[in-house]
């Protein structure tokens, strides 16, 4: 039986419905319909850019679209650094002609993107200098040496470098002579793997591999790479991915949940293409970073129902609009810090706050000088701060040392109700977060500390 393809009217409606990485692979392999495609309203409940662990990298829903750079030796052996690289995908940096690590586009503001830069940032990554090429061929002569005197070799210096490199100032002996043979060959095949592009640049050749743009796309089905020519720098292909997906565009994208890891960089968007959000995750951006962002968004995301930021107390910047307005503000702070949030949450006007963990003050933080700002100005009803706290005692203290008010209207174990006027009250309790007994849990809180504004209840 032949079949007929569908029509202008159903095929729009079908596209509607149809789950958006499908809509990309069907629009990308079907350019006859491409131009309908990106004609159709787009829907997406997750999407996710430049997550710390991986920069080039665009997330949407449960497929991963990641491009880096594969380094093929064809049936030569790899070094194991690298093949590890290789099997995650690719470098996250372009290759230069030695082999060294570079970022040419770090500084390189395309049409669309949003500039997150606090300063012009470097555009090689590590340190290629003289003294690191010195450290790592005096490192690769300790270990030579070390590993023949366990296996009763002869030391041979013969590595293509100058003989006059005194003693390391940063690779000592003694980190390494308790170690297996199996591990002392591991530093040794590692050094002289970072001291390849070296080498080349010294003599002025060519690396043993070739270089190409691997783009691997992985999703419940499996995972799927793909290899191009390695003629254009990474941050071209980035763009160029991204535009694919989401640009040329003529409605305004809706996305439920969008997070961005770039915090200091080049966020790479499609051109005159704006977004709609609800819940918005990113990491460190101070007000210049909402400023820029705020130019691919569209007005009706505004306020968010939920900011997740990350923040220090020492760089915490909750002045822009997009922060002040949103309804709901999660603060994912820092664990390894000594000051108090006290001053900072006084100072918020959000109807809904959520700090995430203590951190290390000393003595713990019991946010009674919270309570007693709070029951002093008065806030409005309904507004909610929920406090993540490390220890029960903490909460404990809290709860005593606020049930000895005069202005207490009601008690239990985990729970003081406190006046603030006529018309409201203050409602402090703290309940079990019910942490998974793991490491990997270790720096979650164990217990919520909640402060609610409610109405108040005659006598």
């Amino acid at each position: 039986m032949p079949t007929v393809p569908l029509q202008y009217e159903p095929l729009k409606s079908v596209l509607l419905y149809i789950e958006p990485n499908i809509r990309f692979k069907v629009s990308l392999h079907m350019p006859s319909i491409s131009t309908l495609e990106k004609r159709i309203p787009l829907k997406i409940e997750n999407l996710s850019f430049s997550m710390p662990q991986n920069e080039k990298c665009l997330k949407v829903n449960e497929y991963n679209y990641q491009l880096g750079v594969y380094r093929d030796f064809g049936h030569m052996d790899v070094p194991s650094e690298i093949q590890l690289v290789n099997d995650r995908g690719g470098c996250q940096h372009d290759i230069d002609q030695y082999g060294f690590s570079i970022n040419p586009g770090r500084n390189t503001i395309l049409p669309g993107d949003v500039d997150l830069r606090k300063e012009d940032l470097p555009l090689t990554v590590g340190s290629y200098c003289e003294v690191m090429e010195q450290e790592y061929v005096k490192k690769l002569r300790m270990l030579r040496r070390l590993l023949a005197e366990r296996t009763n070799q002869e030391y041979n210096e013969d590595d293509g470098f100058p003989r006059t490199f005194g003693p390391s100032q940063i690779f000592s002996r003694r980190c390494f002579e308790d170690d297996p043979v199996e591990s002392i060959e591991y530093h040794i095949e590692d050094t002289q793997y970072r001291l390849m592009p070296y080498l080349h640049r010294q003599n002025n050749t060519k690396p043993p591999f070739t270089c190409w743009i691997q783009f691997t796309v992985t999703s419940p089905n499996g995972r799927q790479s793909r290899r191009f020519l390695y003629n254009k720098k990474l941050f071209e292909a980035e763009k160029n991915l991204i535009t694919a997906l989401l640009g040329n565009r003529k409605l305004i994208i809706s996305v439920k949940n969008l997070k961005i890891g770039n915090d200091n960089g080049v966020f790479r968007f499609p051109v005159a293409t704006k977004m709609s959000i609800e819940n918005l995750q990113v990491r460190y951006w101070n007000a210049p970073s909402f400023e820029a962002f705020g130019n691919i968004i569209d007005s009706s995301s505004l306020p968010l129902q939920q900011l997740k930021l990350g923040s220090s107390i020492h760089s915490a910047d909750f002045t822009h609009r997009i922060v002040k307005e949103s309804k709901k503000l999660v603060i994912d702070n820092q664990l390894h810090e000594h000051g108090s949030w006290t001053p900072i949450l006084q100072n918020l006007t959000h109807q809904n706050v959520l700090l995430e963990r203590e951190n290390e003050h000393d003595p713990p933080n019991n946010y009674v000088d919270l309570v007693e700002n709070w029951l002093e100005i008065g806030r409005p009803l309904g507004t909610t701060f929920t406090l993540g706290i490390q220890e029960e005692e903490t909460v404990k203290q809290c709860l005593e040392t606020l049930k000895q008010r005069h202005d207490v209207y009601a008690s239990s174990e985990r729970q003081v109700q406190l006046r603030i006027n006529n018309c409201s009250m203050l409602n402090v309790c703290y309940k079990d977060t019910n942490r998974p007994t793991s490491r990997f849990w270790r720096h979650n809180p164990e217990w919520l500390l909640s402060l609610t504004v409610v109405r108040a209840t005659s006598y």
